[in-house]
């Protein structure tokens, strides 16, 4: 069976922490690919103002060329509605088929908020998931949510120790507006491509 990661997120931009959680991800589970998924419109960003989807793929797609265990989805993307992360794993279930297993990528932070998601219980219940650890990072809090997910929906969860790198998008473009340096932050390519595009530089 194969088995398949997808790790979703507005990746405005995408930047090496994305990167590093990926590959992590990909060799600590033993997955034959990851599967870059960004959002159109996420529930926890309505208000946000983001770089178009088509800038956010096209930076995916030079962030990712080098590694062929990766590829880019546009599945969220063409869709006009709110990108609800049961709604695109389903539509990815029924895609791939039987054959492959779904392991939903995410965050220590981003899982421990995991049950006010829509459709939260469905979600559990229905996919495996790696979540990127940090040592020392709200360990006991992570560690009773997962006992009890486990307990509670028989959960399929696999920890990782995801490398511990300070990147955030929102800095990123922070530093753009501000005329700071985005180097060694987040690939050569999604570099030019952001100043190319002028992205970020007007607030």
């Amino acid at each position: 069976m194969k088995r398949i990661g997808i790790i979703g997120g507005t990746f405005d931009p995408v930047h090496y922490g994305h990167l590093i959680l990926a590959e992590q991800a990909r060799v600590e589970a033993s997955l034959d690919e990851v599967i870059f998924m960004p959002a159109m419109v996420q529930p926890f960003k309505l208000n946000h103002k983001t770089a178009g989807g088509d800038h956010r793929y096209a930076m995916l797609q030079e962030a990712t060329a080098g590694n062929p265990h990766f590829s880019v989805s546009r599945m969220e993307l063409d869709k006009p509605e709110i990108s609800y992360t049961i709604h695109t794993l389903k539509d990815c279930k029924a895609s791939f088929g039987a054959e492959a297993e779904l392991f939903f990528i995410i965050g220590t932070d981003a899982f421990l908020n995991l049950e006010k998601w829509y459709a939260a219980e469905d979600l559990i219940e229905g996919f495996s998931f790696v979540i990127g650890t940090r040592p020392g990072y709200k360990e006991q809090e992570l560690a009773s949510l997962i006992e009890r997910l486990k307990a509670q929906y028989d959960a399929s969860i696999i920890e990782i120790n995801n490398s511990e790198v300070e990147i955030s998008s929102t800095d990123i473009k922070n530093r753009v507006r501000e005329g700071k340096s985005i180097k060694y932050l987040l690939p050569e390519g999604v570099e030019e491509y952001i100043y190319k595009n002028k992205l970020y530089m007007v607030v």
